[in-house]
């Protein structure tokens, strides 16, 4: 079953799209050495699993990576480049050429402005330098096997690689000091035409382990963790150290699902940290099943069928909507999701901020009662409508968190902590009173 997630959701976690600095989360682990692994990076990204297994084998090849080959594989981007496009083009001899033709070829490219043969010998070295590369890798995976115990993508890469360098014609190509004219010919046909499977199957493991190993510097350099991910049927949410990768000195928090709950409603004020917050724990949701490591300190998580966010929800010009209306069609297209996909998690900031306060109130405690009734999916929801809590405290369902604002001589200071129960913090006139908008609007009626 394919990972439910959509546009909304992928621009609100900023995924692809860059923030004002230019930063997406893709940018964020994309330490790639050549075009073909940043394809593959892009691919994993793009697509969240459903699969355990898959998950499971992609997730424990990315941290061997990390434990145990760090430095991985030095590869010429522009040797992998020309590699890839001299293996696309299939104008190779109809037969094994013989030395006469391979000479013949030769002289007819001198005298000439084809510059074929220089085409063909470039492609074989460059070919000749990836297997010799894939062949040290190779040599240094199996090493490593004898001590450790393979991860099931690498052990299964490990038996295909071993299967193909066996072949005696690549035992010769790993001897070769230089390339005599007759040698490339004879292995162009061998590249292009007999073994042609075996060298895509080089370039897409060359791709793949770039991919892999750009991860891992992510890993490393964000301070990321790898997520526990277990059957859905034990509907489990517990994160700890959870924090945004974009904040710089992130305050960190936990956050768990405890039985009966299946959603937690964060309350308070803007700016305490409310929306960041949530952006951390759905981007981390998504990249604990593209089987990435995840901005946390631990992460335990049951497979979900999806994600849906409305952070950034904007009016729609085109179709007419209103901010409200917009919000509206919002939760409607996330109920129609929740009808196919009922293990989901699903997050909204501040619902229903485009309306009147009476109906926001009336608003959220409809939807938040509505949504606790889907117990096989996750929902967290925040309000700066501290009042609609006091209807909602008695449902079991439901627990209660808010951003620690503490007074500090008359002015409030952010901690940025999430606490368990509900905000009584009111900053609305404080920060009125603090820009001094009421005064500068009387001076303008002095002035007139």
């Amino acid at each position: 079953m394919k990972f439910e997630v959509d546009s909304q959701t992928l621009k609100d976690l900023e995924i692809f799209d860059t923030v004002k600095d230019g930063t997406s989360v893709f940018s964020l682990f994309n330490f790639t050495q050549c075009h073909g692994g940043r394809r593959v990076l892009y691919n994993f990204m793009s697509n969240p699993l459903t699969d355990l297994d898959r998950l499971t084998e992609r997730t424990d090849t990315i941290a061997f990576f990390q434990k145990h080959y760090p430095d991985g594989l030095k590869v010429d981007k522009n040797s992998l480049d020309f590699a890839e496009y001299y293996i696309r083009h299939n104008d190779f001899p109809p037969r094994i050429p013989s030395w006469f033709t391979a000479i013949e070829r030769i002289i007819s490219d001198k005298i000439s402005t084809n510059t074929e043969y220089y085409f063909v010998r470039k492609g074989v070295e460059s070919i000749v330098d990836l297997i010799k590369s894939i062949h040290k890798f190779f040599r240094i995976i199996t090493q490593i096997s004898t001590t450790n115990k393979l991860p099931k993508l690498l052990e299964k890469d490990n038996k295909e690689l071993s299967k193909i360098l066996s072949k005696s014609e690549y035992a010769d190509i790993l001897e070769l000091k230089t390339i005599s004219a007759h040698d490339t010919s004879t292995l162009d046909y061998l590249f292009r035409k007999t073994y042609k499977n075996d060298i895509s199957f080089f370039l897409e493991l060359i791709y793949q382990y770039d991919a892999f190993l750009s991860i891992t510097k992510a890993a490393v350099k964000h301070n990321f963790s790898y997520a526990e991910i277990v059957p859905d049927s034990e509907n489990q949410f517990e994160v700890k150290g959870l924090y945004h990768p974009f904040v710089t000195n992130a305050i960190a928090n936990d956050v768990r699902f405890e039985q009966p709950s299946n959603l937690l409603f964060i309350s308070g004020p803007n700016m305490a940290g409310k929306s960041t917050f949530l952006k951390a724990m759905g981007l981390s949701v998504y990249l604990a099943h593209v089987g990435f490591p995840v901005p946390a300190k631990q992460m335990k998580l049951s497979v979900l069928s999806g994600l849906c966010t409305a952070i950034n929800i904007s009016d729609n010009l085109n179709s007419g909507y209103s901010h409200f209306y917009a919000e509206v069609m919002r939760i409607k297209n996330v109920a129609y999701k929740l009808k196919t996909n009922k293990n989901m998690l699903v997050i909204f900031d501040e619902l229903f901020r485009g309306t009147n306060v009476k109906d926001a109130y009336d608003g959220t405690l409809a939807v938040v009662s509505a949504f606790t009734n889907i117990k096989s999916s996750f929902f967290v929801i925040s309000s700066h409508i501290v009042e609609v809590t006091k209807e909602l405290q008695e449902n079991k369902s439901i627990e209660f968190a808010h951003f620690e604002i503490l007074e500090e001589s008359g002015h409030p200071k952010y901690t940025y902590k999430l606490k368990e129960g509900i905000s009584e913090v009111r900053l609305g006139m404080y920060i009125i009173n603090k820009e001094n908008l009421i005064e500068i609007i009387n001076d303008i009626n002095k002035e007139n």
